[in-house]
């Protein structure tokens, strides 16, 4: 590129809003050796994307230009300026022009701008607030990796054009451009559709001793390349750094020297734009960082990951710093490509050869697939290549649906960007919510439908109950808006089939930019006398009766199941969960092991039941069930097999598999172990805590086990094992103190006990 000897080497035009003016950053690069006297630059500001002139041929005079780079400054008014907002995303075009003394014109470069602000209270608590514009604003995104770089390689301008669209249309208003800044013609395209950017340094998990100079020099650098970009709202330094220099400190920065980067880069970042909001940390796992709190959370997907999937639902969050607003810069989980995809797309090695070997074939054939290994943790093994589609999808959308909502309803959460939107190449990275040919899985409509600026939401710890009990389900408004809306109502209908059998109405309190409870759709479980879904509508109405959201809850009843009666002897403590479980099941305990009759034995006690063996062996053998409740890991002898429990891999489990085709199953749905309430907790808690290998024994309910990044296989969540006319069954999922408050709880239990 040829270029005057005297040159406009960068031009920044940074707005001052509350001023009513902006400033011409101008570098005027001299190439020769000598400094060159009455310089001037000619100045122009034009409407680019509107029509009109703001002033133009304005000259400054210079004092002279030395050799290499001189830095200028030149303020003008912007009185009655149109700012740059998201929808309506207005651009300036500033024309500089280095003129000579005689009048020649050296060089001229134009810059588009726009009149915006954006800043982050840091002040007055809550700390963190974000305001746009100097309204209050809260960032709803994506993570990208990718897809808009391809764009640009390939000059595909209406590809790059539509995938910002795409964006907003789901309702999002940022992307975060994880651990890189991106190609100039990105910023430009999102400064033209208004679309907010965060731009990541380079950096994950640790930064090298001897790079802290390199470093800072390089985020002074990203700093230069964005700050002209209106869209560019903040930038961040480092992704998921870990303690003790990612126990390497012979290697890298302790916490304490890679906070004093931290200061350094400020430093830096700033003095190219005082006005740049700067979140040091995304995903910190060595908090807290300064500034903003941010931590990475994907406990729908690496189980538990940064806390458990029902805390999150019922409205806790991570340990962060008190009276600051915190962000969740990544989370998500994975969803297969559709199938045809895979078949058009992936090499022939990567997928089942005919329909026998579909029927075995498993996602690990993938490269960093992870579904075939996780698959475990949250859904039943499918058996075609659109069966793992399809239910890796469902479980990525329903994450995406619990996990966005509850981020909506805590006012405290600041930012949330799901890990991510669009997949650069097939199979490239499977937890993006679209895939590489732009189709949406279901999880882009539930994100879409969870990021609604003004949403209601439909809260609840149990989905399933029996007839007669009084159901509680919360009502909330979320409000991203900086504006109240009044004269709105809630309304609200259950309806039971295509029948209406409930409904209400009352005023809705909006609040502004922040999200509130409105109260419990209150009402009692219809008599049933059959398992019967049902739907809870609510419904967010206008002053008019337009609706201007609606959100909804499946449920189901069922008709209370007649007490077992009887007796059963518990071979455990009086407390233990072998007991609680009899007493909830109306089972009368007892004492007394008569081996010539077919008692019911509930164990939790292996070393009264290994005393007590020959005796319950020939009870069982005569016709009695023998149940081990939630056995403690360790290894058992138990009717002849070598029985091992272990603890489940990725921490305890919300689901396991019914699928097993045995009787004690029989018209189990799916679902049915799924996301158990806990009353002891007031919410959701894991059902599964141990596995067990247990040959000659029978699966009733699976689950799978495993390494990170290792093989994984199927283990026993219950099993039976026949002995004489009789069974011993094992049973590690948790049912004592579920059985009240999960109906499909206490029906497997009941099935569980019968012979």
């Amino acid at each position: 590129e040829a270029r005057s000897a005297i040159h406009v080497s960068d031009l920044f035009i940074r707005p001052v809003l509350e001023e009513k003016r902006a400033e011409a950053w101008v570098e005027v690069y001299n190439c020769g050796i000598e400094r060159v006297e009455d310089l001037s630059l000619r100045l122009s500001v034009f409407g680019q994307n509107f029509k009109k002139t703001v002033f133009k041929g304005r000259v400054e005079k210079l004092a002279y230009a030395g050799p290499t780079v001189n830095y200028y400054k030149v303020a003008f008014d912007m009185p009655k300026a149109r700012l740059w907002e998201l929808d309506s995303p207005w651009l300036y075009q500033a024309q500089v022009e280095v003129v000579d003394k005689k009048g020649k014109v050296l060089d001229v470069v134009q810059k588009q701008f726009g009149m915006r602000s954006f800043r982050m209270e840091e002040e007055v608590e809550p700390k963190g607030r974000f305001y746009f514009n100097e309204r209050e604003i809260r960032l709803r995104g994506a993570n990208t990796m990718g897809h808009m770089q391809q764009c640009v390689m390939k000059k595909d301008w209406d590809q790059l054009r539509d995938d910002i669209l795409l964006a907003k249309i789901c309702n999002m208003n940022f992307f975060r451009l994880t651990q890189r800044p991106v190609q100039p013609e990105i910023y430009d395209y999102c400064d033209r559709l208004g679309m907010m950017t965060q731009t990541d340094l380079p950096l994950f998990g640790e930064l090298r001793r001897n790079q802290f100079a390199e470093a800072v020099r390089q985020a002074g650098e990203m700093e230069r390349l964005v700050r002209g970009h209106p869209c560019n709202i903040m930038v961040s330094y480092i992704n998921e750094p870990f303690a003790n220099g990612h126990n390497k400190p012979h290697r890298h920065l302790l916490r304490n020297e890679l906070e004093a980067f931290f200061s350094a880069a400020d430093k830096a970042v700033r003095l190219a734009n005082p006005d740049r909001v700067i979140k040091a940390v995304d995903g910190d796992y060595d908090p807290p960082a300064p500034g903003l709190p941010d931590n990475h959370c994907y406990n729908g997907w690496y189980n538990g990951h940064g806390l458990d999937l029902g805390k999150l639902h019922k409205g806790f969050w991570q340990k962060v710093k008190p009276g600051w607003h915190y962000g969740c810069g990544e989370f998500g989980a994975e969803g297969l490509d559709f199938a045809d995809v895979m078949r058009k797309h992936y090499p022939a090695e990567w997928l089942p050869k005919n329909a026998e070997a579909e029927r075995n074939w498993l996602p690990d054939a993938i490269p960093q697939a992870q579904t075939g290994m996780f698959h475990y943790i949250w859904f039943e093994t499918p058996k075609t290549l659109d069966g793992w589609a399809d239910a890796s999808q469902e479980h990525q959308r329903w994450i995406t649906q619990l996990m966005t909502e509850a981020f909506r309803r805590d006012s405290r959460m600041n930012t949330i960007a799901i890990h991510l939107f669009i997949d650069a190449f097939p199979s490239g990275w499977m937890k993006a919510i679209m895939d590489f040919e732009r189709r949406p899985k279901p999880a882009f409509f539930a994100f879409r439908d969870a990021l609604t600026p003004l949403a209601v939401s439909l809260r609840t710890d149990r989905y399933k109950f029996f007839a007669g009990e009084e159901v509680n389900i919360e009502a909330w408004i979320c409000n991203d808006l900086p504006d109240a809306v009044e004269g709105c109502s809630l309304r609200y209908q259950l309806e039971l089939g295509k029948k209406v059998v409930l409904f209400g109405r009352q005023k809705a309190l909006i609040p502004v930019c922040e999200s509130r409870f409105q109260g419990f759709v209150r009402f009692v479980a219809p008599k049933v006398d059959k398992r019967t879904q049902a739907v809870l509508r609510l419904g967010l109405l206008d002053s008019n009766g337009k609706v201007l959201h609606d959100s909804s809850v499946d449920m189901e009843f069922f008709p209370e199941p007649e007490p077992l009666g009887g007796k059963v002897v518990v071979v455990g403590a009086k407390k233990g969960k072998a007991a609680q479980l009899a007493r909830e099941l109306g089972l009368k305990i007892t004492s007394s092991l008569d081996t010539r009759h077919s008692p019911l034995l509930l164990i939790d006690d292996y070393a009264q039941y290994d005393r007590k063996r020959k005796e319950i062996a020939a009870a069982v053998k005569n016709g009695a069930t023998a149940v081990f409740v939630e056995l403690p890991e360790g290894k058992y002898k138990v009717a002849g097999s070598n029985v091992e429990v272990v603890a489940s891999a990725m921490n305890p489990r919300h689901f396991v598999s019914r699928n097993t085709g045995h009787r004690l199953v029989e018209g189990v749905k799916a679902d049915d172990f799924k996301f158990w309430y806990d009353s002891s907790a007031g919410f959701v808690t894991p059902l599964l805590k141990t596995v067990f290998f247990a040959p000659g024994f029978k699966e009733v309910l699976t689950s799978g086990n495993g390494k990170w990044n290792g093989k994984w296989g199927s283990t026993l969540a219950a099993a039976e094992k026949r002995h004489g006319t009789g069974a011993f069954r094992i049973c590690q999922i948790s049912l004592a103190g579920r059985t009240a408050a999960n109906p499909t709880a206490k029906l497997f239990a009941r099935n569980l006990l019968v012979p």
